[in-house]
């Protein structure tokens, strides 16, 4: 628990003033429901080694800049399904360009995985309920990788960027099915832990925290389409554009406040 608040205080340390200790704002409270959820991911501090299953989206963007900050050693690995679109992949690639404590980057093709709107133009019926851009058991296939990944480097957590909207809408995403899991991988890795450091927090939280932060957003990518720009209209696009405008406008009234 000492080392846990050491790295608390260090974390604090390379922040803005809005989150300085003792502030009892809104920020400053997003950003300690968030590196508690880190640290109690990563064990209190014990744990110095992680895998993120990452996507170039802004989430993702955030929590890489928050375990920056805890001071955890990063392995990253990326999935490219089917329609992965390849500009996300290149922003992830940026993003990780300014990222300090990546120790290794993988990058998988499992271009067979499908998303729900392909396998019903296939004539999968049993897809046609789900959300278009559903992949069947995707997390439970991405968690398999990442058990790969984390045994062969000793890693002692495997990280998504969930927030906590996401765990509304997928099966796959609840702590109750991240605990599960982890019963499952511990018989791998024993003591291994998988979570999303984000649930706590919803996606305008989660899109504060980032711009508080510093988190690189700017090189993160939400559309679901692959052109020179967003098209602005995916619900990719949608919800990146209402969660930064919200999240500037709850930064500017603080601001204003203090």
């Amino acid at each position: 628990m000492i080392l846990a608040f050491w790295l608390y205080l260090v974390g604090l340390g390379l922040l803005a003033s809005r989150f300085a200790v003792g502030n009892t704002g809104f920020l400053g409270r997003v950003f300690d429901r968030a590196l508690r959820s880190v640290d109690d991911c990563l064990g209190g501090g014990l744990c110095r080694r992680v895998v993120v299953l990452a996507s170039g989206g802004l989430d993702t963007a955030v929590l890489l800049r928050l375990l920056e900050i805890y001071g955890a050693g990063i392995i990253v690995l990326s999935i490219n399904t089917r329609s992965r679109a390849p500009r996300e992949r290149e922003a992830l690639r940026d993003m990780l360009s300014v990222i300090r404590g990546v120790e290794a980057f993988y990058e998988i093709d499992a271009r067979d995985l499908m998303e729900a709107v392909e396998l019903v133009g296939l004539g999968y019926s049993a897809m046609a309920g789900r959300e278009p851009y559903y992949v069947p058991a995707r997390n439970l296939v991405f968690f398999g990788y990442a058990l790969y990944i984390a045994e062969i480097h000793g890693a002692c957590a495997i990280l998504t960027a969930h927030n906590g909207d996401d765990s509304q809408r997928l099966p796959d995403v609840s702590q109750a099915f991240l605990e599960d899991v982890s019963k499952i991988a511990r018989y791998y890795v024993p003591g291994i832990k998988i979570c999303s450091p984000l649930l706590p927090l919803n996606k305008v939280e989660v899109t504060v925290l980032g711009l508080g932060i510093g988190a690189p957003i700017e090189r993160s990518w939400s559309c679901y389409d692959n052109k020179p720009t967003p098209c602005g209209k995916c619900k990719g696009c949608i919800e990146r554009e209402y969660a930064l405008k919200k999240a500037r406008e709850i930064i500017d009234s603080e601001d204003r406040a203090t």
